[in-house]
């Protein structure tokens, strides 16, 4: 090898390391196996056959092994920053309910709680709650595992609705079919809770805490502020609404969006868009009401299947109506399903499963 090419390779090899450190120390998770590709290409520029001085040996060895020590160290602390203190979205296939389906759970220290419909759980800087007030059934776990944190999760089934507040006086409404994990005190230097469905939160502002809603899309993160997510995983898309404040909204891959009031985030398979909304057709589930403006008959029904606990039976057709206008929630069912009909000259009857089926 004459000394051009000897040159050449030298500053190849060195090339191959700068950019193996710019990726780690850029590294997100979403990196790393970009780094590990670089690494893998100094080692196969190391096993190529060549003639050179014991000299140039040594150096590009040198380099390798403060490459492969500087790799090893900044892969551990971005490992380190990204699993340490952050709850995993794999509690989301932790399904430990036996109670009945029909019924809100909550699941403190292992003990299996069935709980009224509407209840309102508060929890105090300690991380006790009032939950024993709302109980109906109870199973009490008879070994319980010593853990370092306490995660606390409630299930609101179909046709049911809760709300709770947290520790640090964060205030959440849970919507019909959702799930939420959180702990019983939060950390000091986060908030974070998990969650798959549908919640409306006014966070308690705290500068030194960043709350962190997580989904299975998406993260939100706030100081304090006033928002709904929904996140149901049988929807084809899911939604940040923002009413106060302002949020960062993380969909993965660099993908970071800043919200200001009365906008929207929306996420489905072909990406994420940003609108400005009426937040209150959004939000106006916690106060037991629906407001329509121009929506499908078939997301509509949908939503009251969900809100109601029970199945609603519609073809294509008639799903594909528009409607819009303000339904009052804290009627039954079958009052709410004559109003649309009614409205859109259409029928419906009940079955002998209490399934409600409309059509022309």
């Amino acid at each position: 090898m004459n000394r051009k090419q000897n040159i050449l390779s030298k500053k190849s090899f060195e090339q191959a390391g700068k950019d193996l450190l710019r990726k780690v120390h850029e590294a997100e998770s979403d990196k790393l196996p970009e780094a590990l590709a670089s690494w893998q290409e100094i080692e196969a520029r190391l096993d190529q056959p060549h003639t050179s001085f014991r000299l140039r040996y040594r150096y590009i060895w040198s380099v390798a092994a403060s490459i492969a020590i500087l790799l090893s160290v900044g892969l551990y602390f971005v490992m380190d920053t990204k699993n340490d203190t952050s709850m995993s979205l794999a509690l989301l296939e932790n399904n430990t309910s036996s109670l009945s389906g029909d019924e809100i759970v909550l699941i403190e220290s292992e003990d299996k709680m069935q709980l009224k419909d509407e209840s309102s759980i508060r929890y105090d800087v300690d991380g006790k709650s009032n939950a024993e007030e709302h109980v109906v059934k109870k199973e009490t776990a008879e070994d319980k595992k010593e853990k370092k944190e306490e995660i606390n999760q409630i299930i609101v089934p179909k046709g049911r609705r809760a709300d709770i507040t947290f520790s640090d006086g964060t205030r959440m409404y849970v919507n019909a079919g959702t799930r939420v994990f959180y702990p019983a005190v939060f950390k000091k230097e986060k908030r974070e809770i998990i969650v798959e469905g549908e919640v409306y939160l006014d966070v308690t502002k705290d500068p030194s805490r960043p709350f962190i809603v997580k989904t299975n899309g998406f993260d939100v993160k706030v100081l304090g502020t006033q928002f709904n997510v929904c996140a149901y995983k049988e929807d084809a898309f899911a939604s940040v609404v923002l009413v106060d404040g302002r949020v960062e909204v993380n969909s993965g891959k660099n993908n970071k969006s800043e919200l200001s009031p009365n906008q929207m985030f929306e996420i489905n398979d072909k990406g994420t868009a940003i609108k400005e909304v009426d937040v209150f057709e959004y939000i106006c589930w916690k106060d037991n009401m629906m407001m329509l403006s121009d929506r499908k008959v078939g997301e509509t029904l949908d939503r009251l299947s969900r809100y109601y606990g029970r199945t609603i039976w519609y073809n294509e057709e008639i799903g594909d109506i528009p409607i819009s206008g303000k339904l009052d929630l804290r009627e039954n069912m079958e009052d709410v399903i004559n109003i649309i009909c009614q409205s859109l000259f259409l029928q419906y009857k009940t079955d002998a499963n209490n399934n409600v089926i409309i059509s022309k």
